[in-house]
């Protein structure tokens, strides 16, 4: 009871917290992307754009470089986003470009067909820190159809593969910009609902745990039972 309890009252604490932190970044993501798009070509230094920060970009894709981020489920259907590399004029590493999500088949090597323009294109998006997945590897593979694949994306790891300097973060493509497919990522991987939910059943069980220990001292009370004659 000494160990149990405030090990299950600390954890319920710790979900509430975590649960208005993750309520202010939502706050703070939604005035960032209120702000008028910035244009990455006229914008100085790339790396003092905050996340989710809506920008225009013109570029080229590399459409011979492009793969796959693994792993992705749609209402339940497994897919793929398309990562395609962008040359920008002026950055000196290339740009990540998630596209969105694509289905995919009844095998995981089943890969999607999509296409890619050729030539300058413009678009529309936001730079995005990508998750650093524990016991997940950004490890690429590449016999996916001539297509390289990946669990999470791991710039530096990328950047060897490609053979070219890879930037930290990605453009993911806003909802109304071309070249794009499905595009309904998280804010964040979990909502303040759902931390305050595992909040509930940690104090739930704190209580549960505070009751079965009253009811048993109450009758071990009745019986006449002490801790000095067990």
């Amino acid at each position: 009871m000494a160990v149990a309890l405030p090990v299950l009252l600390g954890l319920g604490v710790w979900q509430l917290e975590r649960g208005q932190e993750k309520a202010r970044l939502l706050v703070q993501a939604a005035a960032v992307q209120a702000q008028p798009p910035l244009d990455l070509g006229r914008a100085g230094s790339v790396d003092l754009i905050d996340d989710h920060r809506p920008v225009t970009v013109q570029g080229v894709f590399l459409g011979e470089r492009q793969g796959l981020l693994d792993n992705q489920v749609r209402d339940g259907q497994v897919g793929y986003d398309v990562l395609t590399p962008l040359r920008v004029e002026g950055l000196a590493e290339v740009l990540l470009v998630d596209r969105g999500w694509l289905a995919r088949g009844a095998r995981r090597s089943d890969v999607p067909a999509w296409q890619t323009p050729a030539g300058e294109v413009t678009l529309i998006g936001y730079l995005h820190r990508p998750a650093d997945v524990p016991l997940v590897t950004g490890a690429v593979s590449d016999s996916f159809g001539g297509r390289w694949v990946v669990s999470q994306i791991d710039p530096a790891l990328l950047g060897e593969y490609l053979g070219m300097p890879v930037y930290s973060r990605v453009l993911r493509l806003a909802p109304q910009s071309e070249h794009g497919f499905r595009r309904d990522w998280p804010l964040i991987s979990m909502t303040p609902q759902r931390h305050y939910g595992y909040a509930v059943q940690w104090f739930g069980l704190a209580g549960a745990l505070f009751g079965i220990y009253l009811v048993a001292g109450l009758r071990r009370a009745r019986s006449g039972v002490t801790a000095e004659d067990q």
